[in-house]
Formats: C-alpha cells, structure tokens, sequence
C-alpha cells in the first residue's frame, strides 16, 4: 500500500483513477497533480466514495521549487507521470529528489532511429538512489512485446516473423496543435518512407506501397498498410531472435489544403524570427494561436491490437494471430474513455500493483520486457484483460512500386 501521485490529468487519468481507488490494497492515498487542478477536481469529486481517499494539487513540472514544496506535503512513494512525453525526464528527476519509484506510459525520442528513449540516460541515478523506474508501461510498446514474448515461447519452436497490427488503436482522433498533427501517422504516412526489418536488416519502401493481400477474417474488412511505428525497432532489440518485424495499420487520408497553404506561406518553418525583439518560430506560433479542430475526436467502431506470428513448431511451419479488442461505444459507456486509453489505463494500473507487490522492484530504469512476461500477462487478466490466439493462415504482402 502506497501513497501515490498522479502527474497529469487526461483520458487514462480517468481512466485510472476508479481502478486505483476502489482497491485500497493498493494505494493508500492518491493525489491527482496537474496544471489545471480543476480537471484534477471533477475526477476527485466523482470518485470521493471510493475507498482510497483523494486528493488534488496545481502542478507545474517546470517550476521545480514550487513542485518541491508540493512534494514536502504530499510525501509520495510512488509517481505515475501522464504528463507529455518530452516532460518525462522531468518527473524522473522529481521522483529522484524524493527517491520514490517511478513508472510512466510513454518513452521519449522514441523515434529518432536509436531505440533508446530519453529515459533511460537515468538509469544510473535511480540504480543509485535504490528505486525502480518502468517507462513505456502501456500498449505500445509493453503489451505489445509481452504478449509477442508469450506467445513465442507457448507456441513456437522459433518465430521467423512479427507482424504487429493496429486497427483504430488511437487515444484521440484529434491533436491538440498543429505540430501533433503533422507528427500525427495519418499525416506523416502520405509522404515517409515505410520502414520494417527484414532478415534482421532495416529496409524502406515507398509510402503506402505495401499492403496486407486480402483481409485477415479475425480483424475485420480492413485494409491495413505497412506504416512506421517504433514498435518495429522495439521488438528486434527486445526480441533479436525475430529477424522479420513489420508494423501495420489501417490509413484515413486527411485533406492537406489547409496545411500546404501555410507551407506556402513559410507558417510551418522551425526556424526561429524575431519580431520586436521576441523570436519564436512560425509554427511554434501557430502552435499556440490556431486550435485544432476536434470534430472528429470520437472515435468508433471496434479497436484492435493484435499481431501475426509465422515459425515453426516441431518442424512444421505455424501462423497464429494473438489479439485484443473491444467496442468503443461500449467501452465509453463502460468506463468513460475509448479502448485505446482504457487498455493503456490497465497496464500502468497491473504496472502499478507489481511494483507495490515487489514483482516489478530492482534498482534501475526498465521497460515491462525487463521481468517475465507472464507476470504482467497474469496482473492484466486479474483487471479484465482478455486476448486470443488463434491459428490462421500466414499473411501475404501485396508491393506497389
């Protein structure tokens, strides 16, 4: 039993917070932290009958002597950051200065072509300092690779490849600012090279030019594209013995109209201007000024994440899909939040019991492919989790170009 503090309050905050609260094994106290406390208020007033006593603080991760002092009140032992993945690092160094452990749900500079996350330059620290910090803990990439993990070693002799496949598996439709959303996939995908790992080699091909052949009967009528995701990168360091590891997703194209005009106009330059004295760059401007439209932040429809094994097991040849999805409308009636953000909900939430339990506890920085994979398997399924495996036949690419 914990005193835990919450950084950053969103949809898996939500989402988290009945879960944590209603299981008083786990936390004997939660603060929910952000910039806007009365976000962090409406959740505390929800959820104020639940057993786990609640309570609320303004935070601000950049103000380092007033986040001090909350830390002289609060006293946590455990801080779970939600914050946005740049501020990671941040929060790391909170967790250290108070030398509580630390777990978090998205890796910094995860894509930058190196696989490792910005986190990780902490290792030493928090071996130092004796505490644990786990970083990645939610579906991409822990759940992902854990269950790619498993069902490698209950179902193959060897696994030749990985296919990881995501249907409708977004927190948000929309993005806050106009530099989420040109960093967002539905926009990059149009115009990057799509990468993979093929016989242990990386390999590009031209956007949108590779495509699964015909439709995979579990998953639905969906056309699913060869598309980047880090994930890609993750598996043949986490997992080297899968020399072939491909990333696909289903692809919405967005009018650019809008966008190109503000090319055009050098709006979305990074190169900073001065103006009377102030120098910003253009499109860290329009950042600030110009909303995104959230018209479409709905999401619907079934979310699936699942991926496509082919090896061999007793010399035979062996394709099998192991996958996870739920209903978005029922989800939200459910729980409050779309499949994506509740299933990222639950595994920092089994993160969480693990840490408290000392089954995820060594001095150190680690992501979830650090400990066995039965153990986070085992916790998720304890919170509702369910996934399948069954066998199916091996996938085929279709090559354009």
């Amino acid at each position: 039993m914990k005193k835990i503090l919450i950084f950053g309050c969103n949809k898996v905050t939500e989402a988290i917070v009945p879960i944590l609260c209603s299981d008083i094994s786990i936390a004997s106290e939660l603060c929910i932290a952000a910039e806007n406390k009365a976000d962090c208020d409406v959740l505390r007033k929800k959820y104020q009958d639940l057993p786990v006593r609640i309570t609320t603080a303004r935070a601000d991760v950049n103000n380092e002597s007033g986040t001090k002092m909350m830390l002289s009140i609060i006293q946590p032992e455990l801080i779970i950051n939600l914050e946005p993945a740049p501020l990671s690092t941040k929060v790391m160094k909170i967790a250290l200065y108070q030398g509580a452990d630390y777990i978090d749900a998205a890796l910094c500079d995860w894509n930058k072509g190196d696989f490792l996350a910005k986190q990780f330059d902490l290792f030493g620290d928090f071996r130092g300092k004796g505490i644990t910090g786990i970083v990645g803990c939610a579906v991409n990439p822990s759940v992902i690779t854990t269950l790619i993990r498993a069902v490698s070693e209950d179902e193959f002799d060897k696994v030749d490849e990985a296919n990881i496949i995501d249907i409708n598996m977004k927190a948000s439709s929309g993005a806050s600012n106009i530099k989420e959303l040109l960093s967002s996939p539905d926009f990059r995908a149009k115009d990057e090279k799509a990468l993979c790992y093929v016989n242990g080699e990386k390999k590009e091909y031209n956007p949108l030019s590779v495509t699964v052949k015909g439709k995979i009967a579990e998953l639905g009528n969906n056309k699913l594209y060869l598309l980047n995701d880090p994930i890609a990168e993750d598996i043949t360091k986490e997992i080297p013995e899968i020399p072939t590891v491909r990333y696909f997703s289903t692809y919405k194209e967005r009018s650019t109209d809008v966008i190109d005009t503000l090319r055009d106009a050098g709006m979305l330059s990074d190169v900073p201007v001065e103006i009377e004295g102030v120098s910003i760059a253009p499109i860290d401007f329009l950042s600030k000024v110009m909303p995104v439209s959230k018209e479409d932040e709905k999401i619907t429809g079934k979310s699936i994440m699942a991926a496509v094994l082919s090896g061999k097991k007793d010399g035979k040849d062996k394709c099998v899909l192991v996958s996870a999805e739920e209903d978005n409308e029922d989800c939200m009636s459910r729980n409050g939040v779309n499949v994506a953000s509740y299933f990222d909900a639950l595994t920092i939430v089994a993160g969480v019991k693990l840490i408290c339990l000392n089954k995820w506890k060594k001095p150190g920085v680690f992501t979830a492919s650090a400990f066995d994979p039965a153990i986070l398997l085992d916790a998720m399924r304890k919170l509702g989790f369910k996934y399948n495996v069954v066998g199916i036949p091996s996938i085929k690419l279709e090559i354009k170009g």
